[in-house]
């Protein structure tokens, strides 16, 4: 079992747009094992990219089973969305700030391709409001040097968890403008997500 540390928010790593990975190899087959390992020794941990825990590569696993819906762990090796719809407001939290959640903007219903473990392409579409597809949005995310607080939608709630924590400040340049999301997100037919675990 390898535990790694899990990086804090104002790490330089976890601005860094990741690398794509060419081959999977035994380091990466033991980078998945490290992130699985370190993300369940984590409280409420259901997902976990590669970048915080200082590796820039294109990797990240989740497991978003419930006892309403019992997914497999999943390993998501240089995913890519193809295709997004409509907007969700979701209250998320991520291991790299711990104890601090917040509203965020998502996109509804997702279509994302992918790589597994064993080299296989995958293609998974992901309905709006649930645990997997907000994760995987989030991960995602980690990627690109993304992090939830730049779709934050409360600021000053974001600021005071950040003070509290001892974290640094949201950086205002990369909050992200989304016209799109913030369109569907006025219509009177929103629909939101709550959940809170960690990613």
């Amino acid at each position: 079992m390898a535990v790694k540390k899990i990086l804090r928010y104002g790490d330089p790593v976890l601005r860094k747009k990741a690398e794509k990975v060419h081959k999977i190899s035994a380091k990466i087959k033991q980078l998945v094992q490290d992130l699985f390992d370190t993300m369940y020794a984590a409280e409420n941990g259901v997902g976990l990219a590669a970048p915080q825990i200082g590796v820039s590569k294109r990797v990240f696993v989740l497991d978003c089973g419930t006892d309403e819906d019992p997914l497999p762990p999943m390993v998501f090796i240089n995913p890519v969305i193809v295709r997004r719809e409509g907007a969700v407001l979701s209250r998320e939290g991520c291991l790299s700030f711990p104890d601090v959640y917040t509203d965020v903007k998502r996109y509804g219903n997702i279509t994302v391709r992918f790589t597994d473990l064993s080299g296989r392409p995958k293609e998974l579409t992901v309905e709006a409001g649930t645990l997997l597809n907000r994760a995987i949005q989030h991960e995602l995310d980690h990627l690109d040097g993304v992090l939830f607080v730049d779709h934050v939608v409360y600021r000053e709630e974001v600021e005071q968890a950040l003070k509290e924590q001892e974290l640094p400040p949201i950086e205002p340049e990369r909050i992200l403008q989304e016209p799109e999301l913030d369109a569907v997100l006025a219509t009177p037919l929103l629909s939101s997500s709550s959940l809170s675990s960690k990613e």
